[in-house]
């Protein structure tokens, strides 16, 4: 069982984070002005904002590292761990729909595809958020890489539900 979970863990990182790549490497290249992407968005925050990205990515690998290294998940109970795979599984899933769902509306301005698309956006946010909480109650004293993780996991909500959710999808509409 022990093993099963570091598995489990990776297996849904690795799938769905490809498909997560993957999504914005075809809304890239299957737009015709990728651009247009960034609705209203000042272009003078877009270096932030990919900064930011590439900041909560880091928080990213970090809280997972805790997880799977530190934290170890064969010393969650069974529903702490089913609890964290499913906001795994939230956050990447729902972050794979944002690209296609971001250019089939532009091509379509069909309404109820941006309203599940933004949806997907606050998914991930508020799925970050409560991972972030998950990693605050796990705590391990004295444990650096927890301080890093609760810092990268902070990063990371500011960057999917403040940036993404609000800010991109306030200027995006």
């Amino acid at each position: 069982m022990i093993k099963n979970r570091n598995i489990v863990f990776i297996l849904v990182n690795i799938i769905l984070g490809l498909s997560v790549m993957l999504s914005y490497i075809w809304g890239i290249i299957y737009n015709d002005d990728p651009s247009l992407l960034w609705g209203r968005v000042n272009v003078n925050h877009i270096p932030y904002i990919v900064l930011s990205m590439f900041l909560g990515a880091i928080g990213y690998l970090m809280f997972s590292f805790f997880f799977l290294c530190v934290k170890k998940l064969n010393s969650l109970t069974s529903n702490q761990f089913k609890y964290l795979m499913t906001l795994y599984i939230c956050i990447l899933f729902s972050s794979s729909l944002w690209m296609p769902l971001s250019v089939f509306y532009l091509n379509t301005t069909n309404k109820l595809i941006l309203v599940i698309d933004l949806l997907c956006l606050y998914i991930v946010g508020l799925s970050s958020l409560l991972l972030t909480k998950f990693i605050i109650d796990n705590k391990i004293e004295n444990s650096l890489i927890w301080k890093f993780s609760v810092i990268g996991g902070l990063q990371f909500v500011f960057h999917t539900l403040i940036i993404d959710a609000i800010y991109w999808g306030v200027n995006f509409v």
